[in-house]
């Protein structure tokens, strides 16, 4: 028999994180209005795509995610990491579309954690190309649409009540002069954040929704799916996520982690 010091036990990832949030208290958005903060955090839905053109190729990936600051300013955020560190997706789920431009220049940003920017875009400029590619850009398989989110290329998947930390590396609010986005995919963004996730921790495994499932089971019954999407009829889990409403804040989730 021994007695083990409570220090030296294996911490689980909820302690580890739990222990970080207290350690960096002061230093993490909560409300979007905090001056010099170093760290992201929220609670809502996340989308997840590939992001291949970086240098881990097959391995990058990028999170999506909107909120909104306490003074009404929507926010919106591209984390980028590695699918190494996810529990839910693997390299060659996504539909392959086109390929960014400026993959070389956010690439240099993450690499630099914010500190280099060689590339003919400013930090405005780079944040908006961010965005693009976490939005991804907009092509469908063959006979796909809106309602069916799985066809758009580059998408992985989505989780709903998530709960996510991140840090920052770039932080920029957009002049409304410069920028017009009216009638494009980016209408509405107002300020970008680019970083990388610490972790992004679920409730339950059911709130991760895998697109290549989706395309699995949608090419037997087309049909029969798009019909269940329409009317919302939830026949089972994976048909009442995909057919979830735009992103938005819920309540706090923890427990599961997608990843870290």
């Amino acid at each position: 028999m021994g007695i083990q010091r409570a220090e030296d036990r294996e911490r689980s990832r909820k302690q580890v994180a739990d222990r970080l949030v207290r350690a960096f208290r002061g230093r993490i958005a909560v409300t979007y209005d905090e001056p010099q903060v170093l760290l992201a955090s929220g609670v809502g839905k996340i989308v997840f795509s590939a992001f291949t053109d970086g240098p881990a190729r097959e391995k990058g990936i990028v999170l999506h995610s909107r909120t909104e600051s306490s003074s009404g300013q929507r926010v919106d955020l591209c984390l980028f990491g590695s699918v190494d560190n996810m529990a839910d997706f693997g390299a060659g789920e996504a539909v392959e579309g086109s390929s960014s431009s400026a993959w070389y220049a956010v690439a240099e940003l993450l690499a630099s954690r914010g500190a280099r920017n060689t590339s003919q875009w400013d930090e405005p400029g780079l944040a908006v190309e961010a965005l693009k590619i976490a939005l991804g850009d907009r092509e469908r398989a063959e006979g796909g649409s809106s309602q069916e989110p799985w066809t758009r290329r580059w998408a992985l998947g989505h989780a709903t009540d998530v709960e996510w930390l991140a840090v920052i590396y770039s932080d920029v609010a957009l002049d409304p002069e410069r920028w017009n986005f009216d009638g494009t995919s980016l209408e509405g963004v107002q300020r970008i954040i680019v970083g990388a996730p610490i972790w992004v921790r679920t409730a339950t495994p059911q709130a991760v929704v895998r697109y290549s499932e989706l395309r699995r089971l949608s090419t037997g019954r087309p049909t029969r799916w798009r019909r269940l999407l329409q009317t919302g009829t939830p026949v089972r889990p994976l048909a009442a996520l995909a057919a979830d409403a735009p992103l938005s804040d819920t309540a706090a989730a923890t427990g599961q982690s997608v990843t870290s």
